[in-house]
């Protein structure tokens, strides 16, 4: 139980690090929260500052997660499989409620990708690509974001039924399903646009299909 605490914590601290604020600052001299629809996250980053800065946001989004995923293992080797897992878990916590922002942070997708596919690769691989192929046939990031986290925890308790992954896989869902509520509501209302990136992999598929 120790280890599992202390893995939550430490991701927490480096999930806590917001990437995107970072990259905000130094290239527009801005918070991140006042530019655009206000979200720390890739999406918002790379539609306000290109596709550059977007990239620079997913690989500092990955990088804290398997930080945390590294250290909580190496800290905690008896308890290491269930150490990584709660680390990921924190990370992504870490991200949506950043303490030094009161509580206010991105969506966690990034970080909820990179939980788990280091919990199980072949499972959270999959699951991600059925969000990628959602977003697609969608078009809409936050339909994706949340069918990634069903797909992971079905897949988890069908394959796995690791108490420490099925653990991490609810705990997600629920998680992604609080940060995307308003967006897939506003679905209904057309409150909520379509995502630029559904488009462009659409068109990708049919120019390779033609």
């Amino acid at each position: 139980m120790l280890a599992r605490i202390a893995s939550l914590g430490l991701g927490y601290v480096f999930g806590s690090f917001l990437t995107a604020e970072v990259v905000a600052r130094r290239l527009a001299h801005k918070s991140s929260f006042d530019m655009g629809v206000g979200n720390p996250g890739m999406a918002n980053i790379g539609h306000e500052l290109g596709q550059g800065a977007a990239v620079v946001v997913l690989a500092g989004d990955i990088t804290k997660t398997l930080a945390a995923w590294l250290i909580a293992r190496a800290l905690f080797p008896a308890e290491a499989d269930a150490a990584g897992v709660w680390s990921g878990l924190g990370a992504t916590l870490g991200h949506n409620y950043p303490a030094w922002h009161g509580f206010r942070g991105g969506k966690g997708v990034t970080t909820t990708c990179s939980a788990i596919i280091l919990a199980n690769p072949i499972l959270g691989g999959a699951a991600s690509l059925v969000g990628v192929a959602t977003v697609v046939l969608s078009g809409y990031l936050c339909v994706g974001a949340v069918t990634i986290t069903g797909a992971y925890l079905s897949l988890i308790c069908l394959f796995d039924r690791s108490t420490d992954r099925v653990a991490l896989s609810s705990a997600l869902l629920a998680l992604m399903i609080v940060a995307h509520q308003d967006a897939i509501r506003g679905i209904r209302t057309g409150n909520t646009p379509r995502a630029a990136i559904a488009d462009k992999l659409r068109a990708a598929v049919r120019k390779r299909n033609n």
